[in-house]
């Protein structure tokens, strides 16, 4: 019930979204994959936020107020090689899905500077719970985010149907859109996830 209400709180926002633009899908072929697409997107990017990162809400910081000593600023200061490796794997599939399902993230570039935006989102918010907002984090998920564009770069390399057909079916409802969901998902965490209702 939990992870449901969690779930909602990060898709209905963006949901709302996509109601209101729906002018931008018209005449646009094969629609209803980059709907699929999109979902997939949508719902890797909450995993990240909620059941792999965790955040703190709203509700967090009234209760709470921010957490004296709870930034680490130092890079490569944190303990145990797992915590480095678990923060890339977390990342690499932005990396790949961003430049799959979107064109216009098929530069390094704008992928890595969506990959630091988006983590430092997530360490941000992770300042009003009990969990400290670390640099190495913030290093971590950006070298998952470019080590997952390196697997697509390898995948499009490969299957010649990406470059083809793949561009032909790709579009973009707008130049941000997987901003746009990354970031409603975030704020509608943020400003509807309160778990104490639950209980």
């Amino acid at each position: 019930m939990e992870e449901l209400y969690a779930l909602s709180c990060f898709a209905v926002p963006n949901m709302v979204w996509q109601w209101m633009s729906r002018r931008r899908l018209e005449g646009k072929k094969y629609i209803f994959l980059h709907m699929i697409w999109t979902y997939i997107f949508m719902f890797y990017c909450y995993l990240a936020v909620q059941a792999a990162a965790g955040m703190g809400t709203f509700w967090d910081l009234l209760q709470n107020g921010l957490h004296e000593g709870e930034i680490n600023l130092i890079p490569f200061s944190s303990e145990g090689a797992m915590t480095y490796i678990l923060n890339v794997i977390m990342f690499m599939p932005l990396g790949f899905l961003l430049p799959l399902i979107w064109p216009h993230f098929r530069e390094w570039k704008k992928v890595a500077v969506t990959g630091i935006a988006f983590s430092l989102c997530i360490e941000c918010c992770q300042l009003f719970c009990f969990r400290t907002t670390d640099i190495d984090d913030l290093l971590m998920n950006t070298a998952g985010t470019l080590a997952g564009y390196l697997i697509w770069i390898v995948f499009h390399a490969l299957a010649h149907k990406v470059d083809g057909d793949g561009k032909k079916r790709a579009f973009a409802m707008c130049g941000a859109e997987p901003i746009v969901y990354m970031f409603l998902g975030v704020a509608g965490i943020f400003f509807l996830y309160n778990w104490r209702l639950l209980y």
